[in-house]
């Protein structure tokens, strides 16, 4: 287990209400520098408040000894929540509320691409006409 394994167990361990936790970004890959920030999602019964949020961010930083970019999963968006079930590794959390963030992100996708392909048909058109 690693320094980074050992500082998020720890802070998971601290924090019970947190159902379920997402690394992802360039930790999650492998692709990490010295310079890397930690990339976490996170769920709780409620979405995280400001205040909240800083608190969790300053433990998650004093731990790591890193910069925290912290997102909460009741909140998170497209195209943001498919990167993290696509390429996140779960910390914690059930298989039933990943398979739930992840059939979030299917009917998002599958909601928002036909007008995606709308978009982006109009832009060409527009952009071959000049």
């Amino acid at each position: 287990m690693t320094d980074l394994d050992t500082a998020l167990q720890t802070f998971l361990k601290r924090h019970p209400e947190i159902r379920i936790a997402i690394l992802y970004g360039s930790l999650a890959s492998g692709r990490a520098g010295f310079e890397s920030d930690l990339d976490l999602a996170v769920e709780l019964d409620q979405p995280l408040t400001a205040g909240e949020k800083m608190r969790l961010i300053e433990e998650l930083s004093e731990l790591t000894g890193r910069p925290v970019d912290l997102i909460d999963l009741h909140t998170v968006g497209e195209p943001l929540l498919g990167q993290i079930v696509k390429t996140g590794r779960r910390l914690k959390g059930s298989d039933a509320r990943f398979a739930e963030l992840l059939k979030r992100h299917l009917f998002a996708v599958a909601d928002f691409l036909p007008h995606q392909r709308r978009i982006l048909r109009e832009r060409r058109r527009a952009w071959l006409r000049k």
